[in-house]
């Protein structure tokens, strides 16, 4: 277990996290200005989609060296997989369905990849796990 509370925020969980809600929040902008997706809106979902999947794979190559988790590894590889397809079924949802609201559902999957993603660096350094 790690002494700070912060000390799982890795440079890639930071910028996971930042990435997340920045895109949720210009996401919930464009939604609340009336705006259907578009370029932008739909350009950072998939920008972070591959960031999602370096995030996993990232943790995929840390597993395969040797280290684990300090948590369970099922509920790390629960978050990541769910993370690994928010974005993309966002994306879908705003195809299919292009309206304003479409947009809300992008804004509250960057927001979900990003605490998720955060909670997958905890699980890892044992943050919030009891002894």
């Amino acid at each position: 277990m790690t002494d700070g509370s912060s000390a799982y925020l890795d440079p890639p969980t930071t910028a996971l996290l930042v990435a997340g809600m920045v895109i949720a929040l210009l996401c919930l902008v464009s939604g609340l200005n009336g705006r259907a997706p578009g370029r932008v809106t739909v350009g950072l979902m998939v920008l972070l989609q591959a960031g999602v999947l370096a995030y996993a794979g990232l943790y995929l190559v840390r597993q395969v060296s040797g280290a684990s988790p300090v948590g369970p590894g099922w509920e790390l590889w629960a978050y990541l997989v769910t993370i690994a397809f928010l974005p993309a079924l966002a994306l879908i949802w705003a195809r299919e369905e292009p309206t304003r609201w479409s947009t809300f559902v992008l804004a509250v999957a960057a927001f979900t990849v990003a605490v998720m993603g955060a909670r997958t660096a905890q699980i890892w350094h044992g943050v919030g796990m009891l002894p």
